[in-house]
């Protein structure tokens, strides 16, 4: 499962998404494509599904509309912008 990190705001419109990463300051702007992916992990924590969506009614091949998901999820993930609450944080224990 995923989600925007807390330091993330977002919002959508008919145009796309607009991403704040309040950390860093930086704005950013998703196109159609990427506003869906980002818009399904908002809503569902997932992208299952999503690559057929995107991918039949223009013809592309669902494989490759996946991999492509899959690697911008990463990068998402990757930059900060999306984490995994399932996913606890390695805990660091200190001698004393």
């Amino acid at each position: 499962m995923l989600m925007p990190a807390a330091h993330i705001h977002h919002t959508a419109d008919e145009h796309g998404t607009v991403i704040l990463d309040a950390r860093t300051g930086k704005w950013s702007l998703l196109g159609p494509d990427a506003s869906r992916i980002w818009q399904a992990i908002a809503a569902n924590g997932t992208t299952d599904g999503l690559a057929d969506q995107l991918a039949i009614p223009t013809g592309r091949d669902p494989h490759a509309v996946r991999q492509g998901i899959d690697h911008l999820v990463q990068q998402w993930k990757q930059d900060g912008l999306l984490t995994d609450p399932t996913h606890a944080p390695r805990r660091r224990w200190w001698r004393q």
